[in-house]
């Protein structure tokens, strides 16, 4: 087993809108150099600042260019979220220097266009990946 050092992080809270959870977990895996991101539920803006702030924490811990493992499998909408904020976080590590993005969409595929929508309005995209087990052999190849 690969020794890591793991920071781990979640926020959220309950959405009004359907009474479900929504989970923004952070977590850098400094061995591998990359950042989990999973989200999850409906975030609204109550949630982007505390993960903004968690983000900056875990970023601190990688060196750049570091990699973004977007785990959106179970995310089902960003409609709740106006779009100033979704672009936050994806600005944020625009600046950290990221070299690339590799997407777990599983089966939420209107949230992963919602996503990918941000990330091109920053000018970038994600490689697209249907299971963790295959983001992160997508991010093993250099």
């Amino acid at each position: 087993m690969r020794s890591t050092s793991v920071y781990r992080s979640a926020v959220g809270g309950f959405s009004r809108s359907k009474g479900t959870r929504t989970v923004v977990r952070i977590e850098p895996d400094v061995g591998r150099n990359f950042l989990l991101l999973e989200i999850s539920g409906r975030p609204t803006s109550a949630d982007v600042e505390p993960a903004e702030a968690q983000v900056r924490e875990a970023i601190k811990r990688l060196r750049a260019p570091f990699d973004v493992l977007s785990d959106v499998r179970n995310l089902e909408s960003l409609d709740d979220l106006p779009l100033a904020d979704a672009r936050r976080i994806g600005e944020l590590l625009s600046r950290a220097k990221i070299r690339r993005v590799v997407r777990v969409v599983g089966k939420s595929s209107t949230a992963a266009i919602q996503m990918e929508r941000v990330a091109r309005s920053l000018g970038h995209s994600a490689h697209l990946a249907f299971s963790r087990e295959e983001a992160e052999a997508l991010l093993a190849q250099r």
